[in-house]
């Protein structure tokens, strides 16, 4: 998994990886994954900065 992480990155991709355990509490989880994809659509321009 590691070795694709540094194949996409060469290939311009961007990879963020989330752990399972950063999942396996459902409120955290889902306030870690909210606050994420908030700042991922804002640095893309798809959502206005928090």
């Amino acid at each position: 998994m590691v070795a694709e992480d540094r194949q996409l990155t060469l290939q311009g991709y961007e990879v963020y990886r989330i752990g399972g355990h950063e999942l396996r509490h459902h409120v955290a989880a889902e306030a870690m994954l909210t606050d994420f994809f908030n700042r991922l659509l804002s640095r893309h321009g798809h959502l206005e900065p928090q």
